[in-house]
């Protein structure tokens, strides 16, 4: 909501307005917005003097004060010209009515200080800073294969599964997480585990390339960016149904991977050694 009060220095605050003279009154332009994202809409306020504040709820004490060198008595006026325009505009078209006027002038400038807030004060603020609800890019990537597809990706691992010779835990998974900026492709941590799965997932994420990742809250204020951390996309692949087929099945799932490992170009002593029975 667009608002522009008249505010006294020493009203502002306990010397956090950043007046060097706080007994030296004079008007003080503020307006008045606010901003969305993902956990939800912040109000803020930008002062004159080159300070403002971001208020997290109703408690005037969560709040977060920053600098910026907007000229607000320029932005103000920008404002009143484009509520102006819309003004006029609209009333060519319909008689408007004061609830309408009200309406226009506070929708035209909340999008204007919005605007303002997103491209020329968020990026200045401390770190952590704020993630935009519109803001898509480079936050996240889902789970996809360079080579192949990612379906291509999980039948090859489930034919590793099919061919394993014993499960030790049937209800445990097949658990490969892709490769991010800060990680390679392999294994989680919290995936079970054989030598030969081990050695099969490493072939299959050298040949697939697989690639994806999310930002997972981690600690700090929600959509604040230093409050996430990347995580790598992972697939995962039950081990029950595996756990359950008869040798004979096993033993043609290995002629298959055998197959398909000689078309990922593996080595012969290693296909023999990962598909020996």
């Amino acid at each position: 909501m667009f608002d522009v009060n008249a505010a006294v220095a020493d009203d502002v605050s306990d010397g956090s307005a950043g007046y060097e003279d706080q007994s030296e009154e004079k008007d003080l332009i503020v307006l008045k917005g606010g901003f969305s994202t993902d956990d939800g809409r912040y109000k803020f306020e930008l002062k004159a003097g080159g300070t403002g504040e971001i208020f997290y709820s109703d408690f005037p004490a969560d709040s977060e004060e920053f600098l910026h060198e907007i000229n607000v008595e320029t932005l103000s006026r920008e404002i009143e010209t484009a509520v102006q325009a819309e003004l006029e505009l609209r009333s060519e078209q319909n008689r408007l009515e004061d609830s309408d006027i009200k309406d226009i002038r506070e929708d035209t400038a909340s999008e204007i200080l919005e605007e303002i807030f997103w491209e020329e004060i968020n990026g200045t603020l401390e770190d952590p800073f704020f993630r935009s609800f519109y803001d898509d890019s480079e936050w996240g990537e889902e789970f996809q294969t360079e080579r192949g597809t990612t379906e291509e990706f999980e039948e090859f691992l489930e034919l590793c599964v099919l061919t394993e010779r014993e499960i030790a835990s049937p209800d445990d998974y097949l658990i490969i997480e892709a490769e991010t900026d800060c990680e390679s492709a392999g294994l989680s941590d919290c995936s079970y585990y054989s030598e030969r799965l081990g050695e099969l997932v490493e072939v299959a994420c050298e040949y697939f390339k697989p690639s994806g990742f999310r930002y997972d809250y981690n600690d700090g204020c929600y959509d604040r960016y230093s409050g996430y951390s990347m995580s790598s996309e992972s697939v995962s692949v039950s081990l029950r149904e595996a756990s359950k087929v008869p040798a004979r099945e096993k033993m043609l799932g290995m002629v298959k991977l055998r197959e398909k490992l000689a078309a990922m170009g593996v080595a012969g002593d290693v296909i023999r050694r990962l598909t020996a029975f």
